[in-house]
């Protein structure tokens, strides 16, 4: 049965952490396994227009962009992208300066015109 998710148009987010090291480096080895099950998933066409890895709890060493980076070399009809912790903590912060979700409406709708 073909996914309904992965299909053009649609955009993926996927959290991923590490539990055993928190506030460390994401495991590259468990990151190539999922992203030999992503591929499989994939194969067929059944791809999204992107597809986004979160680390909200773990950093992502250089050997885990290079992985990132060679999953983005052989998918180049997919926009590919990760966020590491820092990442986060900075959207975070961000929203943190709001206060409520009825705040951040009203913030999105001034910022777009609405």
């Amino acid at each position: 049965m073909e996914s309904q998710f992965f299909q053009q148009g649609n955009n993926i987010y996927e959290c991923k952490t590490s539990p055993t090291q928190m506030g460390g480096n994401f495991s590259t080895s468990y990151l190539k396994s999922a992203i030999k099950d992503l591929e499989q998933r994939w194969k067929g066409g059944s791809k999204p227009s992107g597809y986004r890895y979160v680390f909200p709890v773990n950093y992502l060493n250089d050997e885990g962009k290079a992985v990132i980076e060679d999953l983005q070399s052989r998918h180049p009809d997919v926009d590919i992208r990760y966020y590491d912790c820092d990442h986060v903590q900075k959207l975070v912060d961000s929203l943190a300066k709001v206060n409520t979700l009825p705040e951040l409406v009203n913030y999105i709708n001034r910022v777009r015109g609405k």
